[in-house]
């Protein structure tokens, strides 16, 4: 699962349009729907109820999104204290694919 889908999540919440979420998230309405129909396909769960226009949270999206909120502050929390303890540096890490 990406932290990214997670993301869209909140912002699909917060502005409750698929358009000014992805707008919010800096990507296009594509990629935000399809953020978000991978993170359901990976939970296993429709979130989500789609229509012409955004409908709303199926009760497991309701869970899901509250869900999603704490890894997001836990993830938030995390990533600035280690920042301050390195100083403010980030630190780069390399992909499991380099050589």
């Amino acid at each position: 699962m990406i932290v990214r889908y997670l993301d869209y999540l909140v912002a699909l919440a917060r502005e409750r349009h698929f358009a000014r979420a992805a707008s919010a998230c800096n990507v296009t309405q594509p990629t935000l729907s399809a953020g978000i129909k991978q993170l359901e396909e990976s939970l296993g769960v429709l979130i989500v109820e789609r229509r012409q226009r955004f409908v709303g949270f199926t009760p497991e999206g309701e869970r899901v999104l509250a869900w999603a909120q704490r890894v997001l502050a836990d993830y938030s929390g995390l990533t600035q204290e280690l920042s301050e303890r390195r100083g403010g540096r980030r630190v780069k890490y390399a992909s499991a694919q380099s050589p």
